[in-house]
């Protein structure tokens, strides 16, 4: 299976001639164009999510928005419609993580995670989650992190099946939170990154700011529990004619359920 997970950078006055309207349909492109079973997806405003339910028939959309106002953002996932959506969830990121809305103070904004937890037609389960932690603060961060391994490790005791975690992190692949989450999250639920196969991805970035880069912070990840083998993964750089879907690059990764 392809899983893919992409930050379309949420609809802004300030990008000029990088808003929604004038890429969206390189986004409906690139999410087309590679095909994939699953994508999780940061940063979606309530409009951009209706456009992408337009466009994107072929795949179930799941997740909520982290607060009523209309222009919040929400962590979408994708998932092909031929599997069977047992559970579609949201969580917060804070000290009450299933009272809506509910934040940090050290938090810019409301954080979440988007759970789904689905069926294959063998009849196995998967959970997904997908999330986007705090891009300014590294305490709301940790305590995201914290959360999201809680609510695994809980989801888990109940009812063991394969995982896939990603989104946008916000840290840097050697920084010391990080390399301490790697370590928890292996420890916890046997997560480990895809772009392991592939060290050297870590010294490329995934924020190309809508143009082409190879150096720069690489803080959008992809783990799987070891019920996955991991085939390839790669940054995708699709682009019109120099022009970028978003100011994040996609990764994706090829993965076989053992």
């Amino acid at each position: 299976m392809r899983v893919m997970t992409f930050n379309l950078r949420a609809d802004n006055i300030l990008d000029i001639r990088n808003r929604w309207r004038g890429r969206c349909e390189i986004v409906y492109d690139t999410i087309q164009e590679y095909d994939c079973d699953i994508i999780g997806l940061q940063e979606v405003t309530n409009t951009m999510a209706e456009d992408l339910k337009r466009q994107l028939k072929e795949y179930h959309h799941l997740g909520v928005s982290r607060t009523k106002n209309w222009f919040m953002e929400r962590n979408t996932v994708l998932l092909r419609k031929e599997y069977h959506v047992l559970e579609n969830k949201t969580f917060w990121l804070s000290k009450e993580p299933h009272k809506k809305g509910s934040s940090l103070w050290h938090s810019l904004f409301p954080r979440i995670c988007t759970r789904v937890i689905y069926q294959l037609e063998d009849g196995r389960k998967v959970s997904i989650y997908n999330t986007h932690l705090d891009c300014l603060s590294p305490i709301a961060r940790e305590h995201g992190m914290k959360v999201i391994l809680r609510e695994m490790y809980k989801c888990q005791q109940k009812e063991k099946m394969p995982c896939i975690l990603m989104g946008d992190f916000n840290e840097r692949a050697n920084s010391r939170m990080m390399q301490q989450f790697k370590r928890k999250a292996y420890q916890l639920n046997g997560l480990r990154a895809v772009q392991d196969i592939k060290p050297e991805l870590y010294q490329k970035t995934t924020m190309g700011f809508f143009k082409d880069r190879e150096k720069g912070g690489h803080i959008d990840y992809i783990f799987v529990t070891k019920e996955f083998e991991v085939v390839d993964v790669e940054i995708i750089k699709y682009n019109h004619e120099g022009r970028y879907p978003s100011d994040h690059y996609p990764i994706m990764a090829e993965l076989r359920l053992k």
